[in-house]
């Protein structure tokens, strides 16, 4: 029953109302009984001061010289019911010297049982004591004899500043919690007519709520199963109406939605189906979601219905659903068939649940593309292998040199050296002359992409730490920001810091170190590679990144340098809007900095 919001909705108010006057009851209660009591303990006080005014003999300084004097005063007093009046001489017995109890005259108030001797005792300093016996010493029994609830008072008199004695006054205060009961009665009464009418009034006021809240879930089911004609009846301005009224509006947006989805659709299958390009959808499960005609006509797909791991085994065994997994169904495969070759990319694609709900991959024909690519390639290898071929047989005649005996053997052996040497510097010239070419021509194609700094940085370092360690160089890398990323060419990246670090590698001796830092500066990332090598002369700073220039052409040479690698390195960066800058000192190191735009 209290799954319906109704329910709960009568039990939260039920309780709150509960809650609320049982708080109230209580506290009321409680007040009105301390009330009731202080007027009495006021009354009783006042009753004491007033006979202690008209009486003659009280007002005297020895009560031991008046006591019969004091009992006939006592006794013209008029006691009230249950009430009981007592004069106590302030001796060492403490005496009653009169009281409306006779039989407990001239003896000693400590062993009178209508005198609390607890309150008699603390009234003995001379300060006024009270008490109810109900609340300060509880009696089981006084609820089964019937006795009286009495409140007692000791009020010590003084003369002079000594205590000639104390009146004690005691009286019923059964009147109090009677009235205290029936106010109890009442509130409860109050309280069960209250949660009576909360019941009814819930009832109510949850109908009126979960009545268009129903009609909500009516419609909303009915909208499930794709009758978007629906609309709520808004009879009111408040939360509930103004629900209706979105609900209406969803409606009508939702339709409008689903229009301009459904032509969507169309024009996505009409492009699916007329592009060149051929798309597969495939679940993680393996079965076909969406074939257009040439992904169909490539693959030899005769229905969607069949599994995608059967259809492509048949053509690349590598392109599995499970291999695709393993790569987190994201990359590129080139795929041939019936003499044509396709670009095939793949990639993820998300559920609603944002999970990974399988891979939508395009076989692209890039036949022409694959075969002008293949004889770039080919042309290159063959130049480069002419070009090659008369250091070659330089390097043969030089390597017979010094296989042979002559004259001067010291000397040809050294000069066959040098040649040698410059045969491997000419062959690495010829490669490095090929890139630079390529870039003047623009012919070199730059994919572009985020690349992760940390990462990337990482693996040059890896890549030169056998020849730090060789010489003994520390290579200190800061922390570099994980989310850190440049948008650039991966291959260009990395040969530009291959080039700039390899070089810091280089011409730092023995012992030395390397810093590499990273930081993001007025929209820009700044990639410092920082040695204490030997460093660059200053009028030779700004000279550094022309072809062939060598600050140290000797030392350069013998280091295997080209001359080209900054040159390189600066087209690369130049290339992707970025820039390079040197700063150094002789025998003190070099920084050379990469500046790259954070967007590119």
């Amino acid at each position: 029953m209290f799954k319906s919001i109704r329910w709960r909705f009568i039990l939260i108010y039920f309780l709150l109302v509960f809650l609320a006057m049982s708080i109230v009851g209580i506290y009321i209660v409680n007040q009105l009984e301390d009330i009731q009591l202080e007027v009495n303990r006021s009354n009783m006080e006042t009753r004491i001061k007033s006979i202690l005014a008209s009486s003659d003999a009280l007002k005297a300084e020895n009560w031991s010289e008046n006591i019969e004097e004091i009992q006939e005063n006592i006794k013209s007093i008029q006691i009230g019911y249950n009430e009981d009046l007592y004069v106590i001489l302030n001796d060492d017995q403490k005496t009653v010297i009169a009281g409306s109890a006779e039989d407990i005259i001239n003896r000693s108030a400590f062993n009178a049982s209508q005198i609390n001797n607890y309150i008699l005792t603390k009234s003995l300093s001379g300060n006024v004591k009270f008490i109810a016996p109900l609340d300060q010493f509880p009696d089981p029994s006084r609820e089964e004899k019937k006795t009286p609830t009495l409140y007692h008072m000791s009020y010590p008199v003084n003369t002079n500043g000594n205590i000639k004695g104390y009146i004690y006054l005691s009286n019923n205060i059964d009147y109090i919690y009677n009235t205290v009961n029936k106010s109890k009665e009442i509130m409860t009464q109050a309280t069960i007519m209250a949660l009576t009418l909360t019941i009814f009034l819930g009832l109510v006021l949850s109908s009126s709520i979960t009545g268009p809240i129903k009609e909500l879930t009516a419609k909303a089911k009915q909208m499930s199963q794709g009758d978007f004609d629906q609309k709520v009846n808004v009879k009111s301005n408040d939360e509930i109406g103004q629900l209706g009224a979105m609900f209406n509006f969803l409606i009508d947006e939702l339709k409008r939605y689903m229009s301009t989805l459904q032509q969507e659709k169309s024009k996505m299958e009409t492009t699916f189906k007329y592009m060149a390009d051929g798309v597969l959808t495939v679940d993680t499960a393996g079965n076909i979601i969406h074939a257009n005609p040439v992904a169909k006509n490539l693959l030899s797909l005769t229905s969607e219905e069949e599994k995608y791991d059967d259809v492509v085994k048949k053509i690349n065994e590598s392109m599995v659903l499970a291999n695709l997994k393993l790569k987190k169904y994201h990359g590129t495969e080139i795929l041939e068939q019936n003499g044509e070759t396709y670009n095939v990319d793949y990639a993820p694609f998300k559920n609603n649940q944002n999970e990974i709900g399988g891979v939508i991959i395009v076989l692209k024909n890039i036949t022409e593309q694959y075969k002008i690519d293949k004889l770039q390639k080919e042309f290159v290898a063959n130049v480069s292998h002419e070009l090659k071929t008369p250091i070659t047989t330089i390097k043969s005649y030089t390597e017979t040199l010094l296989d042979g005996a002559l004259e001067e053997r010291q000397t040809a052996e050294d000069f066959l050296n040098v040649i040698n040497s410059e045969s491997d510097r000419m062959s690495r010239m010829v490669s490095d002359l090929l890139k630079l070419s390529r870039m003047d021509y623009e012919q070199t194609k730059w994919k572009k992409e985020d690349i992760n700094l940390n990462e990337i940085i990482s693996q040059i370092a890896k890549k030169l730490s056998i020849q730090a360690k060789n010489k003994n160089i520390s290579m200190r890398i800061a922390p570099i920001q994980p989310d850190i990323s440049v948008f650039f060419d991966r291959d260009g990246f990395e040969q530009i810091l291959l080039n700039i670090a390899g070089n810091a590698v280089k011409y730092t001796p023995e012992n030395g170190n390397i810093w590499i830092n990273v930081h993001k500066e007025n929209g820009k990332i700044n990639i410092s590679v920082k040695d204490d090598g030997i460093g660059i002369p200053k009028e030779d700073q700004a000279r550094v990144f022309e072809r062939f220039y060598r600050v140290d052409k000797a030392r350069s040479r013998e280091l295997g340098g080209t001359g080209l690698g900054l040159s390189i390195a600066k087209q690369i960066a130049e290339a992707h809007g970025s820039t390079l800058n040197v700063n150094s000192e002789v025998n003190k190191g070099t920084e050379v900095i990469i500046t790259i735009p954070e967007s590119n």
